[in-house]
């Protein structure tokens, strides 16, 4: 599966301008099947909270949230995805798409608004972690 979607992604990164591969992978993403917070822990996160930012903070505390200098993100310190993280060696960052797209259908859901989300760095880029910059 590994050597697969690794052909795929290169195939993608060939073959496709990067707002289509982006639209492509997102879609994936928000139905992501790995996903480690379901939309129903999400949703009861935020029907217990008082109010957008106590939603956050308790966000924070179930998942990789972070609250930095008035920004959020979501930060991985090591690839996640069941579907490569065996052996990241010459995968394409593409697939961190799919991950963008998870992060905003999960923000969407608890903040009842569309978001943007800003991929800053990435495992399979090269980087240390995975920051995913939430724009509200």
């Amino acid at each position: 599966m590994n050597i697969w979607l690794k052909e795929l992604l290169k195939s993608l990164d060939k073959n496709l301008d990067g707002k289509t591969k982006i639209s492509i992978l997102e879609a994936c993403g928000e139905k992501c099947p790995f996903t480690h917070l379901s939309d129903q822990k999400l949703l009861d996160i935020k029907k217990e909270s008082k109010s957008e930012y106590d939603f956050l903070e308790r966000l924070s505390q179930q998942w990789r949230v972070r609250m930095e200098q008035g920004n959020i993100y979501v930060v991985f310190d090591k690839c996640y995805c069941p579907l490569i993280n065996q052996n990241i060696e010459d995968s394409s960052k593409t697939l961190c798409y799919c991950t963008q797209g998870n992060i905003k259908k999960k923000f969407k859901l608890g903040l009842g608004r569309d978001v943007d989300v800003l991929m800053e760095k990435t495992i399979l880029a090269g980087d240390n972690e995975c920051r995913f910059k939430v724009l509200t």
